[in-house]
């Protein structure tokens, strides 16, 4: 473990292996996080507005993301008043946030509804996070596919993918 104690004003980049020990083994998750921590504006509104928590433990440091309080705080503002607060946020990184959220289970939206808000970045980075929150942790929907010589059906890299989330 690299970042055994961390803070928020970290690196962006030191701060990911915290953010994934805070989602650790519950895939819907870890895909939300991954999916906000790839949309540098919106990671950044959520560190600097205290949507992005650090919780100490034991032996290490984890982050924790309100992620229901950030969805939320965006649907109770609304369009106007959201983007007189917070110009610096584009359609697609709000769509993102609420996409999240409901990945997570935090929040009830439906993809149809906010499609058309996301830009193209924005898209394939929300279609990997369905996949990965799906189980199909290496973007390909093909379980088997990619697999290594001698491989045995079944353990193909989405099974190495899993694999190495239960070593963190």
């Amino acid at each position: 473990m690299k970042n055994v104690r961390v803070s928020l004003s970290a690196d962006r980049e030191d701060l990911y292996e915290p953010l994934m020990r805070g989602a650790c083994m519950i895939t819907q998750v870890e895909a939300a996080y991954r999916l906000l921590f790839q949309v540098e504006e919106l990671w950044a509104r959520l560190l600097r507005h205290g949507y992005v928590k650090r919780v100490s433990g034991k032996d290490f440091d984890h982050l924790e993301v309100d992620l229901a309080a950030a969805a939320a705080y965006d649907r109770e503002t609304g369009a106007p008043g959201f983007r007189e607060e917070m110009p610096e946020l584009s359609e697609s990184a709000r769509a993102v946030l609420v996409l999240a959220a409901s990945l997570a289970g935090k929040t009830a939206a439906r993809l149809r509804d906010l499609l058309y808000e996301l830009d193209e970045t924005a898209m394939r980075l929300v279609v990997e996070a369905m996949m990965y929150a799906g189980g199909f942790m290496d973007g390909s929907a093909d379980l088997w596919g990619n697999e290594e010589p001698g491989d045995v059906r079944g353990l193909g890299p989405n099974s190495r993918a899993n694999e190495d989330r239960w070593d963190m």
